[in-house]
């Protein structure tokens, strides 16, 4: 009983993800032109640089090896190697997805706000021309790791969208998971020190 009471709210708080992106959720008209050009050069993805790892920091053990590339970049990096070092959050979402189209301004509001940790985006299971054309249109602020499916696979994320979790300076991997899908900046806040504070003690 408990299971399916679980699995009940998991549906209504998030998105289910199935193989590939479920029809009739939003899921964009398949662009053919924008899909036909090379990977990297989507139309409308932003320029916000790739994250780069502090100097002399060892790899996330969890997502070393994983590779991605930043939405808009043709090169794929290790993103273990990229998000180490500083505290980081990062956040699994599909154009598709519509509490992830919801909760992305409410994450990028928090990264603008003093004291915040990083925040990277970590679009899976999509299509990489309309993970762009939603961050575009979405004035997101925050870099996008896209072709990320290998990043879902280390952290072995369960079938749901959207997920959080926050990336330490020792290399720690902890999934947010009091919020499911954040509402407001307050929350974003408190969810990230809760986890960092667990994380020391």
């Amino acid at each position: 009983m408990a299971v399916l009471v679980a699995a009940a709210a998991a549906t209504i708080a998030g998105v289910l993800v199935s193989h590939d992106p479920p029809a009739g959720r939003g899921l964009p008209s398949h662009d053919v032109a924008a899909d036909a050009l090379p990977a990297g050069t989507e139309a409308g993805a932003s320029a916000v640089p790739c994250p780069l790892p502090a100097p002399g920091s060892a790899p996330v053990p969890t997502l070393a090896g994983a590779k991605a590339r930043c939405l808009g970049s043709s090169q794929p990096v290790d993103v273990g190697a990229a998000v180490a070092g500083a505290p980081t959050v990062l956040n699994l979402w599909a154009s598709w997805c519509a509490p992830c189209r919801e909760e992305m301004p409410v994450l990028d509001a928090y990264a603008a706000t003093p004291g915040a940790v990083r925040v990277v985006g970590v679009n899976v299971r999509d299509r990489p021309s309309s993970a762009a054309s939603l961050v575009r249109a979405l004035q997101i602020g925050y870099p996008s790791f896209t072709d990320a499916d290998e990043v879902a696979g280390a952290l072995v994320a369960p079938p749901l969208l959207p997920l959080s979790y926050v990336v330490g300076t020792d290399g720690s991997v902890r999934r947010l998971q009091d919020v499911l899908v954040f509402r407001d900046v307050a929350q974003v806040t408190e969810s990230v020190a809760a986890a960092l504070r667990e994380r020391q003690e």
